[in-house]
């Protein structure tokens, strides 16, 4: 039996053992009662007890990066299932996915020992030679069937192992945001055939893991002369979708938060789990500003929040998370808490309003008010 059909047979006993449970897939735990919340970093040496305490005491949703734990225990397998068992120890429902890069070879993976043998299994440019990130990531080349069943085998013995809820597949816009890009180095028809491996890599993942675990896809990205679909294209085989990088990078402009926010209301739409990560207006690269000290990066982190929580709620629906740091590090706010998440919000009185750039909509404690031109926002609770 192969390892990938001993993975589904495991899976599948799993799930006659929650067949009390909804019918609809499995989602992250949710309520109305303040702001729903997610965590997704990264920590080289793994979780001190405060850490794991803080975690389980104010986030239902987490999702550990991918050099989680590398440091202290030799391997991102390994710090992160430790760091998952710590976590469900003392919230069990507590939903939380393996992260899981769809693109890239990083280094932190056992695993890797197992997939660096076979070069047929990465990309190669039209002149032959490895198709490499930063001159030393390689790149998986999607259109390998065989490349295929490793990938999607190691992410459910990762699920099956660490009693984990799902994926969080990482890296979709890499490919395919921009693709004269890379068909300019990969050729057309090679280009074709990654970019179609996306959808067939994804379905193979939730055929093997099933209704009961959540495939979570990076996403909806908005960029000039972008991809048409948003991204929303992949949401046929995953649960939800993360939009990285609202009113950053090369998403700041009024056009791309428009077309954010209206591609993260049709996800919402379709019953899909919608995560909203946001910036305090500077991010992890940004060399001027790490250069200040963590103080004064909270700082401003407060006096900023306004505008991204107010994009968040004029688009949250139901299974709508809001992640509000610089970067995807511990060193980058994940353990920073704010007044906002205190506040009673409610239920939404409808649906939010729209008047050229500006957004307004009602909860039962709080008026939001955007505008994506000015970017100015309000936020008054009740």
């Amino acid at each position: 039996m192969t390892q990938l059909r001993t993975i589904m047979v495991l899976l599948t006993g799993i799930l006659l053992t929650n067949l009390g449970r909804a019918e609809e897939s499995l989602r992250p735990p949710f309520a109305w009662d303040t702001i729903p919340l997610y965590a997704h970093f990264g920590h080289p040496s793994g979780l001190s007890d405060e850490q794991i305490s803080f975690l389980a005491g104010h986030y239902k949703f987490i999702v550990f990066e991918k050099n989680h734990g590398r440091d202290r225990y030799g391997s991102t397998e390994h710090g992160t299932l430790i760091d998952v068992a710590r976590v469900k120890q003392i919230a069990p429902d507590t939903t939380v996915l393996y992260y899981w890069n769809l693109l890239l070879d990083y280094p932190f993976y056992k695993s890797r020992k197992t997939r660096l043998k076979n070069d047929k299994w990465f990309i190669h440019r039209r002149d032959g030679e490895l198709d490499l990130k930063q001159s030393h990531l390689k790149r998986y080349d999607l259109s390998n069937p065989d490349w295929r069943e490793w990938w999607v085998a190691e992410a459910a013995r990762m699920v099956v192992q660490g009693n984990m809820d799902g994926v969080f597949v990482d890296a979709l816009p890499q490919i395919a945001l921009k693709p004269k890009a890379n068909i300019l180095k990969w050729g057309t028809e090679k280009y074709i055939a990654i970019e179609s491996g996306i959808g067939e890599t994804l379905k193979k993942l939730k055929q093997v893991l099933g209704e009961d675990k959540l495939v979570i896809i990076n996403g909806i990205r908005s960029v000039p002369d972008g991809w048409q679909h948003g991204g929303l294209k992949y949401l046929d085989h995953a649960d939800g979708v993360i939009v990285e990088h609202f009113d950053a990078f090369k998403s700041k402009a009024p056009a791309q938060l428009e077309q954010d926010i209206e591609r993260m209301s049709q996800a919402t739409k379709a019953g899909k789990v919608v995560i909203f990560k946001a910036f305090p207006g500077f991010t992890w690269l940004d060399k001027d500003m790490m250069d200040k000290s963590y103080d004064e990066l909270v700082t401003l982190s407060r006096e900023r929040i306004t505008f991204p929580l107010a994009a968040y709620l004029i688009v949250a629906g139901r299974w709508s998370y809001f992640n509000y740091t610089w970067g995807y590090q511990n060193t980058h706010g994940p353990f920073e808490w704010y007044p906002e998440y205190d506040s009673a919000l409610g239920r939404p009185l409808g649906d939010a309003t729209k008047s050229g750039p500006e957004y307004r909509r009602e909860f039962e404690f709080v008026s939001v008010y955007l505008n994506i031109e000015t970017k100015q926002a309000s936020l008054v609770w009740r």
